[in-house]
């Protein structure tokens, strides 16, 4: 088991998507998408410029990996598709590519990621599915200080695998209720 830990710099319920009752990262962090197995835990944090580079914003187990192509398609997941015209965490979601009958990628219309995007997010290959999940959001809590040798600084990410502090810093996650604990802050 890994923990991948990142700076969550832009916090709008969109990577990862807390919505509908699983948290899902279907764009950005490619290395993370393509590398994650199952069993393996994502933590983001908050950055000096955002919510606070001491709070824990998510974390998640990955119960689940989809291809970017079967998750595109997947009714399953249907309700992770932007829908402009809905509630507010609709417009959110995180399903926006697809494959069209000439195997072209098609990003659905979006308010986060354009078509500059695409690139990164298609390189990742796959979309991690949490369903035992912790949101914060706007409601982070401060990191108790024992769990920072987790915390990756700066761009990119990091990965704990071995690290001592795991056990307890899973522990302590599960002292607070699991799902969506709070709106996101953006």
């Amino acid at each position: 088991m890994k923990v991948y830990s990142y700076v969550v710099t832009h916090d709008y319920g969109f990577a990862p998507n807390p919505f509908g009752g699983v948290l899902t990262l279907a764009t950005c962090k490619p290395q993370i998408r393509k590398n994650a197995k199952v069993g393996d835990w994502i933590m983001g944090t908050g950055s000096a410029g955002g919510i606070g580079k001491e709070k824990l914003i998510f974390t998640g187990k990955v119960t689940e990996i989809l291809t970017i192509e079967a998750y595109g398609i997947s009714n399953k997941y249907k309700f992770k598709i932007p829908d402009k015209g809905s509630e507010k965490w609709r417009r959110r979601g995180d399903n926006i590519y697809y494959l069209d009958s000439h195997g072209e990628w098609i990003q659905r219309i979006n308010p986060f990621h354009g078509p500059h995007d695409q690139s990164h997010d298609l390189s990742g290959k796959n979309v991690l599915v949490c369903r035992e999940f912790w949101y914060f959001g706007a409601s982070a809590p401060i990191l108790p200080t024992e769990f920072m040798s987790l915390v990756k600084k700066g761009p990119a990410h990091k990965h704990n695998q071995d690290n001592p502090y795991v056990p307890k810093f899973l522990s302590w996650l599960k002292t607070h209720r699991s799902g969506l604990r709070g709106p996101p802050s953006g």
